[in-house]
């Protein structure tokens, strides 16, 4: 075994992926030759308990090999007791180096020394992965030292103008630790400046808390990302327009609605058209496009929020808007009714008109039976139309929660496999896919 090519070696370690990073090392141990090959492979992906953060610091600081070998690194939430005061002074000289003042130099000790001082270890692990690619964590209460380093690295401001970090990040999840937190938006800003962020995953964020500081607002069309997705607890009652609009190609865009914008506080309904608006600044690049079919959606009957300024037009409150001109969208999840609510539009007279050409997948949520005449014949429109409209369609999904069966004039009452008989012989005919998904489909 010792004297397997480099190749094969990091082949079979590359296999070892389904079992726990600590055992991982292991293989490290069997001789230096595999020490020397397997390193940077073993130390690539680190997941990591906050509680176990300090030691982590601490591996990294004594061997650099560690530290340039990271380049995913997930934080999970789950905390079990560590060090109360764990050994500080090996990165005091990293503290001078990062604090602009006294004050602050202090305040990066007493955040070391708290018993869960999660906010500054993430900090100074962010400081010191000079190779991090993907990042996954929730939050840190009072996070002031994590968004400050992240808005200094975006900004190349000093220390980080001579020594860049967090350059390579591609790809950042926040995960979200109790129903009850939430962050405001613009905490997340300056992920918006860093050169290879590709793929942001929010959860938990509301949008409707007043500006405090507009100096880390991305301008329009600058940012590299172009996946943007938000789940469970995220409302966006201004339609993420700030982050949408900041981006230059935005491909992939994936919001589930929460009513609940602060626990027991603020509810807020989905408004469509705000994501509508936004979203019209990226038709030349959106490909893939889900958009509160797994949400909340049903009408609350309350009014805006004090600080909504929202345009305001001429179509019904739940219409959507019309993607016939996103050229390159072609994977579409939404709620029925937000693409039925056409009719105030007297120039739109059809579902097939307001679709986009691209149209591959077709995924309509939230099907209720008083629907049913208008989606039918829609459907069976847009099927017949697929030769001279749709040639790329693929696949047609309809997602309802009812259980209950469709009244018919005369006759028994009809399932609704039944009811949409004549729309599954349509795609048939066509070649295209049709399924009625029972349920709502939870977020992976």
């Amino acid at each position: 075994m010792e004297h397997l090519p480099a190749e094969i070696l990091l082949l079979v370690a590359n296999q070892f992926d389904f079992i726990r990073p600590a055992q991982k090392c292991n293989l490290l141990q069997v001789c230096r030759r595999w020490r020397s090959i397997l390193l940077s492979t073993v130390y690539e992906q680190i997941l990591v308990r906050k509680s176990r953060l300090p030691a982590l610091m601490r591996a990294t600081h004594d061997n650099p090999a560690i530290r340039s070998s990271i380049k995913l690194l997930r934080i999970l939430s789950c905390w079990k007791g560590r060090d109360k005061h764990p050994d500080t002074t090996p990165f005091i000289p990293l503290i001078k180096h990062i604090s602009q003042s006294p004050e602050e130099f202090a305040q990066w000790q007493a955040g070391l020394e708290k018993a869960n001082g999660t906010d500054a270890w993430i900090g100074l692990l962010l400081v010191s992965l000079e190779n991090l690619t993907s990042l996954s964590m929730t939050w840190p209460n009072n996070a002031n030292l994590v968004t400050q380093i992240v808005s200094r690295a975006a900004t190349r401001e000093a220390p980080f103008d001579t020594k860049p970090v967090l350059q390579h990040l591609e790809d950042f999840d926040l995960d979200f630790l109790d129903h009850k937190d939430w962050h405001a938006h613009q905490q997340f800003f300056p992920f918006f400046r860093l050169p290879a962020m590709r793929t942001l995953r929010l959860e938990s964020v509301i949008e409707c808390m007043p500006q405090r500081d507009t100096a880390f607002q991305p301008p329009p069309g600058t940012s590299p990302i172009v996946s943007l997705a938000f789940g469970r607890f995220s409302n966006g009652s201004k339609g993420m327009a700030e982050y949408i609009t900041a981006c230059a190609n935005l491909e992939c865009f994936d919001y589930q609605h929460c009513h609940q914008a602060i626990w027991s506080s603020s509810n807020i309904e989905f408004r469509p058209r705000t994501f509508y608006r936004a979203l019209t600044t990226q038709k030349h690049s959106l490909q893939v496009l889900h958009l509160n079919d797994r949400g909340e959606h049903e009408n609350l009957d309350i009014g805006a929020d004090d600080d909504s300024d929202d345009e305001t037009d001429d179509f019904a409150e739940n219409f959507f808007g019309s993607l016939a001109g996103f050229s390159k969208l072609w994977d579409l999840r939404i709620p029925v009714a937000n693409l039925l609510s056409f009719h105030l539009d007297p120039s739109v007279t059809s579902l097939k008109e307001i679709l986009p050409p691209g149209l591959k997948l077709l995924h309509l949520a939230d099907f209720n039976i008083t629907q049913l005449s208008l989606l039918l014949s829609n459907l069976l429109d847009v099927v017949a139309s697929r030769g001279e409209m749709f040639p790329l369609l693929e696949r047609l999904e309809i997602q309802t929660n009812l259980v209950e069966l469709v009244p018919q004039p005369e006759g028994p009452s009809w399932t609704l496999t039944q009811a949409f008989t004549p729309l599954s012989e349509a795609c048939e005919a066509a070649g295209i896919q049709m399924e009625i998904v029972r349920g709502r489909r939870r977020r992976m």
